[in-house]
């Protein structure tokens, strides 16, 4: 934990947290393929507003002012949809730890002991050397 002083004089106290995990089912999807899906649920809401207008010219009494309020409101709706962002309603949590330990080598039954010296040598005397 770390106090700072702010203008007022006054220290406060901040935690440090780590930052946090992201996986990539927490990741948007493309700006593509968002602003089609835009572009659909608009031309729908308006597909349905035309709908709409045709159908006032169809019917009578109080199913044609229904419609026609439902005509003239829609586009403000249409357009809260259209612009409706993507955003991930859950994050995924991803569970801190250490990963599975690997799996070891097993020594072979039949070992062979080789015998000799290690002998340390410089790089450089290694180049005049070839």
């Amino acid at each position: 934990m770390s106090t700072t002083a702010n203008p007022s004089g006054e220290h406060s106290h901040h935690l440090h947290h780590a930052p946090q995990t992201v996986t990539i089912t927490d990741a948007r999807e493309a700006a593509s393929l968002e602003q089609f899906s835009r572009v659909k649920r608009y031309t729908l809401a308006m597909a349905f507003r035309m709908a709409c207008f045709l159908g006032i010219l169809v019917v009578d009494g109080w199913l044609r002012w229904v419609l026609l309020a439902v005509a003239v409101f829609l586009p403000y709706v249409a357009v809260l949809l259209a612009n409706q962002a993507d955003e991930r309603s859950v994050p995924s949590t991803v569970e801190p730890g250490a990963p599975e330990p690997a799996a070891q080598i097993a020594a072979s039954p039949y070992s062979e002991t080789i015998t000799g010296e290690v002998v340390d040598v410089e790089p450089d005397a290694l180049r005049t050397a070839a």
